[in-house]
């Protein structure tokens, strides 16, 4: 009887011993398997497959090869909907941060030098355009705001005599009426806001009324809106 319960146990063991060396070989077999998926997803800049593969091997066998990537892996991703939104100031920022994540994989690192200078391309036409579209934006505020100097002479001779003869005066020119000296337009108001931003970084503390004040300042001094957004005390003072 007592032999038989040790073969009875020494079967048991056995079997345990192959039925946990089948699973370990098994899980050996997956993670080998997801491993070559994620460096072939890595390959063809496919971030989130890559990033499902790694943390399936990060669970099942932790090591810092994984750690790493699925680190890198996380800030291209969030670059990737940077650039689909046409942040790419922000893309940039997150593939350079990957890029530097330390011990990064040579793999991951290989391609984001491939991707890196097409965002920053796109980064700079983008800020171009941008400043074009500020700079345009300027000049047809100008435009517009000497079509309604014009207007205004034409339809009050008095008028205009009377704002000439206040430009020469700074009690006059900062008087509150002079905002509605002229007929300005809200996109006229919203072209030459613009137009002072890209010199000053404190216009949005004040309003259209004060904006056109300065338009009319501009004209009636015969100035640009800069000078006469200087010269009204606007640039160093806090609204």
């Amino acid at each position: 009887m007592k032999k038989m319960v040790i073969k009875i146990v020494l079967a048991v063991m056995l079997i345990g011993v192959f039925v946990f060396g089948g699973l370990t070989i098994m899980n050996r077999q997956q993670i080998s398997s997801d491993l070559k998926s994620a460096h072939q997803a890595i390959d063809g800049q496919q971030w989130s497959a890559a990033k499902r593969k790694y943390t399936n091997v990060q669970k099942k066998a932790p090591s810092a090869e994984s750690r790493t990537a699925l680190q890198q892996l996380n800030l291209l991703i969030a670059g990737d909907k940077a650039s689909q939104k046409k942040d790419y100031q922000s893309a940039v920022s997150q593939y350079q941060a990957a890029l530097r994540v330390d011990d990064g994989l040579k793999r991951i690192n290989r391609q984001i030098k491939k991707v890196l200078p097409k965002l920053e391309a796109l980064h700079k036409k983008a800020t171009q355009v941008k400043k074009a579209s500020s700079t345009e934006a300027g000049a047809t505020a100008n435009d517009k705001i000497k079509d309604s100097s014009k207007a205004s002479v034409s339809s009050d001779t008095q008028s205009s005599s009377h704002w000439s003869e206040a430009s020469s005066s700074s009690e006059a020119i900062n008087h509150g009426d002079l905002a509605n000296a002229y007929q300005f337009s809200a996109s006229d108001v919203a072209a030459a806001r613009s137009e002072l931003k890209a010199s000053f970084n404190n216009v949005d503390q004040y309003d259209d009324e004060t904006i056109k004040r300065v338009m009319a300042m501009s004209l009636l001094n015969q100035t640009s809106l800069e000078t006469a957004y200087s010269n009204g005390g606007w640039a160093g003072t806090s609204h």
